[in-house]
């Protein structure tokens, strides 16, 4: 049996090819992909500045479906069950992974990543890594509970608690998500920026108090207004620039935490003065924040299913796999106003 698949073959190659079937593990499931998300790490894939990659691959590690198939040995589900993946695979042997951080696992692999991924028809997942959908979720929200719980695992990082000020710098799709975890943790004030004015109406609207364009207002003043010249509580990096990195030391008050969140392709690029010592002078935490681990995804699934965490808002777009060019060219020049773009096989 073929299906059809965007299959990854190098650097600018995004082709829709007929592929097989996968076969199924005796612990694994089959899962009829109906929707999946296009993340930033998928356009840095389609640049070829993912070495880890080895093509051909089938790319996208944000999936909700239907169960179509069950290994012999899987018990949790049955054929016919509404599911979203979470594409980590582990070792679940090792230090980490005995602790609970299966994201920093020895052996780290990822769906869509090393193993072929959602963007297909059909897609196999080991059945400890899938979870059941609410009934009242549509596989379009669904998609987007995987960067949900990347913004469930930031904010537990950023030990974020009540009362904290908060500044989020970027306001793409985990930034909006760490967003509305944050006010949940009881964030008394969060402070959003983008150079992006339609992602900032939409941070408005999902319950940030302040959205700033850093390229038309001074963020530092504003910040230090609210803050009564202290410097916010937290300040969390979404977007993985070295300049964004830098401004963050400058945002937080003496004995505050950074925790940086954004994945980037660059080289943090500081003089050691600049960054370092200010940490140091300030007495800051830094932290970092990788994918998710124990616990997350229950959390963002209930968050979700109460309404707490808005899911819906933030799909934009919808294709078909044939679709391919269209739907990267639109998620990667942010195009009509796009937030999340989905496929939808």
């Amino acid at each position: 049996m073929l299906l059809k698949a965007i299959v990854y073959e190098g650097p600018g190659r995004l082709t829709v090819k007929d592929v097989p079937k996968p076969s199924v593990g005796p612990r694994e499931v089959l899962v009829r992909v109906r929707a999946a998300g296009i993340c930033g790490s998928d356009l840095e894939m389609a640049r070829g500045n993912r070495p880890d990659v080895v093509p051909p691959r089938i790319p996208g590690h944000e999936a909700s479906g239907d169960i179509a198939e069950v290994g012999d040995q899987v018990s949790r589900f049955r054929a016919g069950e509404r599911v979203v993946i979470e594409p980590i695979l582990s070792c679940g042997e090792c230090h980490n992974c005995k602790a609970g951080r299966h994201n920093i696992c020895k052996k780290l692999r990822f769906l869509g990543v090393h193993a072929d991924g959602a963007f297909a028809e059909m897609m196999v997942a080991p059945e400890w890594r899938v979870y059941r959908v609410p009934e009242k979720f549509s596989y379009e929200e669904a998609a987007v509970l995987e960067p949900t719980a990347v913004g469930v695992h930031v904010v537990r990082r950023a030990c974020i608690s009540p009362g904290d000020t908060v500044v989020i710098i970027g306001a793409g799709p985990i930034a909006l998500q760490i967003a509305q975890v944050a006010r949940r943790a009881g964030a008394s004030h969060i402070t959003m920026t983008d150079v992006l004015d339609y992602r900032l109406e939409l941070a408005k609207r999902l319950g940030v108090d302040l959205a700033v364009n850093p390229r038309k207002e001074d963020l530092l003043q504003l910040v230090e207004k609210v803050t009564g010249g202290d410097g916010a509580d937290i300040v969390i990096e979404a977007v993985g620039l070295s300049s964004t990195i830098l401004q963050t030391i400058d945002l937080v008050r003496a004995g505050g935490r950074i925790l940086i969140a954004g994945l980037s392709v660059e080289s943090f690029v500081t003089e050691p003065p600049t960054f370092w010592m200010k940490q140091l002078l300030k007495e800051v935490t830094v932290e970092s924040s990788r994918s998710y681990s124990a616990n997350d995804w229950e959390m963002a699934i209930r968050l979700a299913s109460r309404g707490e965490v808005d899911c819906r808002a933030l799909v934009s777009h919808k294709f078909q796999l044939e679709e391919v060019e269209r739907a990267y060219e639109v998620a990667d020049r942010k195009l009509e106003n796009s937030v999340k773009v989905l496929f939808t096989p």
